[in-house]
């Protein structure tokens, strides 16, 4: 009985193991854009590898063809190969980059010195700075820590246009602070699915800030005014602890102009 049970969680565990890439696709709609943009969101890298040069990334992108890819941050970590980074960055950078540091990124003694690197590629850095795209607005704010230490106001000011609104920020658990925002759409990442999620379901098993049974760990959230987005992203926190039943993500959003909706 003892051999069978172990036997059990021994197959369960390795189906459980990351096998394949999931491409997700969402659309928002609004009238505030003419016409559809397709973003590509690319969270928690966390400098790990998929593929050589990273091709099981950028087969995807080349076949959806977004207009510009978002890295709602850690594309960046501590203790790790950072070039691995930089191959997906040189691999990508022939499309419009957006980039908001996470947690793990600002751990990082030399961020200033690889945000530079970056900018050389082209990959625009916003922290606490909006930038225009088509009809997209997009404000980024760097990883504040556990709690959100920005006014909503001063937040809210670093919309100068009435494009749709788009920020983005590493952490999902920032709730009470996203409800006060003006804005249309807030893309993080930061909760990796919950690690671990209970087979057959969409629900993670712990979170950063969140705890057991966290809410916030993927798809499309309403907070306040704006919808919030939240990926699975595409590595572990910790390489040591796997992701279970909760495959590498590569998110698509789509923001389709109100009239066309389908």
């Amino acid at each position: 009985m003892w051999i069978l049970i172990a036997t059990l969680c021994i197959l369960l565990f390795l189906a459980g193991l990351q096998y394949r890439m999931d491409v997700t696709h969402t659309e928002i709609v609004s009238a505030k854009v003419g016409k559809a943009v397709k973003i590509c969101v690319l969270a928690d890298l966390h400098c790990r590898r998929f593929g050589e040069k990273q091709s099981k990334i950028t087969d995807v992108i080349e076949q959806e063809n977004p207009d510009l890819i978002v890295i709602p941050g850690d594309l960046f970590d501590i203790g790790r190969d950072l070039e691995i980074s930089f191959e997906l960055i040189d691999q990508i950078r022939n499309r419009p980059v957006y980039y908001v540091p996470g947690n793990h990124d600002v751990y990082l003694k030399n961020l200033n010195e690889l945000h530079q690197r970056l900018e050389e590629k082209g990959v625009k850095i916003l922290e606490g700075t909006a930038e225009l795209f088509q009809d997209l607005e997009i404000a980024g704010i760097r990883d504040m820590g556990y709690r959100a230490n920005m006014k909503p106001a001063k937040a809210n000011a670093l919309w100068k246009t009435k494009k749709f609104r788009l920020l983005l920020c590493h952490r999902p658990d920032y709730v009470s602070f996203y409800e006060k925002l003006n804005c249309d759409l807030i893309i993080c990442g930061h909760a990796h699915g919950g690690q671990w999620r209970i087979p057959f379901t969409h629900q993670g098993i712990i979170a950063p800030r969140q705890g057991l049974f966290p809410k916030y760990t993927e798809g499309v959230h309403q907070t306040g005014k704006a919808k919030m987005f939240v990926s699975r992203g595409l590595a572990s926190g910790n390489p040591h602890i796997p992701r279970l039943y909760n495959n590498p993500e590569i998110a698509f959003i789509t923001i389709t102009p109100e009239e066309k909706q389908s």
